[in-house]
C-alpha cells in the first residue's frame, strides 16, 4: 500500500513539474495562450535567414500553399508566389531608399491552446512574435502561424523610425 501511495504521489509531482503554464488569454472562449517550442524558433530563423540573403527557393519551401500572408501596406497575398512576387518588388523599392537589410531584435514562440471549439484556427500550429528595425529605425513586428514547418497565416505591422 506504501509503494502504490508513494508511485501516486511520485506520478502526480512529475504531471504536475511538466505540465505546460498558461500566461494570457485568446480570443475564443476558454482559450488560453502557452510558450511554444524552441522547434519553432529555429524554423523562424531559417525562414528569416532565407528571407535576408534573398534565398527565394528556400524561402517558398517554408510557406504553405494556400498560406494567407498579409503585409504592412494593406497587401494580401496567397501561397509562396505571390509572397515571392511581392517581397521581390519591395527590395528594389527599399534599397533605393535605405539599403537592403534589417536587425532581428527579438523572436518567441506561443500556441493557444484549451478553446472549447477545438476548430478554432489560431490553435493550429504555433505562433512566432518577431521584431525587426529597419536601416531606417523603423520596427517592423510580423506574426508568423507556423503548421508542420511551414507558415499558413503571416501578417506584419511597421511602425516610423523612432526619433533620437
Amino acid at each position: 500500500m506504501k509503494k502504490t501511495l508513494f508511485t501516486i504521489i511520485l506520478v502526480s509531482i512529475g504531471f504536475s513539474s511538466y505540465s505546460q503554464q498558461t500566461n494570457g488569454f485568446g480570443p475564443a472562449e476558454g482559450q488560453t495562450i502557452e510558450l511554444g517550442s524552441e522547434v519553432t524558433v529555429e524554423i523562424f530563423k531559417r525562414i528569416d535567414k532565407a528571407w535576408a540573403e534573398r534565398d527565394y527557393e528556400t524561402l517558398k519551401s517554408y510557406i504553405a500553399s494556400d498560406a494567407y500572408l498579409r503585409f504592412d501596406d494593406g497587401t494580401q497575398v496567397k501561397g509562396p508566389k505571390g509572397f515571392i512576387k511581392k517581397i521581390q518588388k519591395q527590395y528594389k523599392e527599399i534599397e533605393k531608399t535605405y539599403g537592403w537589410g534589417w536587425e532581428t531584435i527579438s523572436a518567441f514562440s506561443v500556441k493557444a491552446v484549451g478553446a472549447k471549439d477545438s476548430s478554432v484556427r489560431n490553435q493550429i500550429g504555433e505562433w512566432i512574435n518577431a521584431q525587426f528595425r529597419g536601416k531606417d529605425g523603423s520596427i517592423t513586428m510580423e506574426w508568423y502561424q507556423i503548421h508542420e514547418g511551414k507558415i499558413i497565416y503571416w501578417y506584419q505591422a511597421n511602425g516610423k523610425p523612432v526619433l533620437k
